[in-house]
């Protein structure tokens, strides 16, 4: 990734748009801000709120990707509509089995559900 690190957007900030042509990123970080890619990771890893957000970026994401309403991942992955768009608007938190369950549902690890989001295409 040239440029530095880059800061994500709350989800609450997302416009359908975004949706579609993949979760965009905002505010480089100038590199001197961070010295090293371990660094970096320690950093994101240990700041409040990092993984609620990424994981209803990915839940939003890869709903999206199948094409699938709240209603619909709630009735594959056993869960209620309202707590998934909770959970996709970070407003409460998810238990690691609910994690797993949506994982499951969505054909996908745990670990990809707090993966950060892809770079969008180069255009």
């Amino acid at each position: 990734m040239a440029g530095g690190c880059w800061q994500l957007r709350p989800v609450c900030d997302l416009k359908k748009a975004d949706l579609k042509a993949g979760f965009l990123k905002t505010a480089p970080v100038s590199a001197t801000e961070s010295p090293s890619p371990s660094a970096h990771a320690t950093a994101s890893a240990t700041a409040p709120g990092v993984a609620r957000r990424l994981l209803a970026l990915n839940l939003v994401r890869l709903r999206a990707q199948r094409g699938w309403s709240q209603e619909a991942l709630a009735h594959e992955s056993g869960l209620h509509r309202t707590f998934i768009a909770h959970v996709e608007r970070q407003v409460r938190n998810a238990s690691i089995d609910n994690v797993e369950r949506l994982a499951n549902a969505l054909g996908v690890s745990v670990a990809v559900m707090f993966q950060p989001p892809p770079d969008p295409p180069a255009g």
